[in-house]
């Protein structure tokens, strides 16, 4: 998902379970503080938690949808 459509589809302050290898069962719960970026690697998000940046396809959405 690029960053214009991840920023487009979640708000800032958006609740995600943060799961950084697809493996890994569970996680943990954070919230995005600033809008997602485009960079090489892909889209990243700046959020509430250590690391405290994340890739936007290591988020899960933890929110019911509205």
């Amino acid at each position: 998902m690029k960053a214009a459509e991840f920023n487009k589809c979640y708000p800032v302050g958006t609740s995600f379970i943060y799961q950084p290898h697809p493996a890994l069962r569970g996680g943990r719960v954070v919230k995005t503080v600033d809008s997602a970026n485009d960079f090489k690697s892909g889209a990243v998000v700046e959020i509430d938690r250590e690391p405290y940046f994340a890739r936007v396809a290591a988020l899960k959405c933890a929110e019911q949808p509205k």
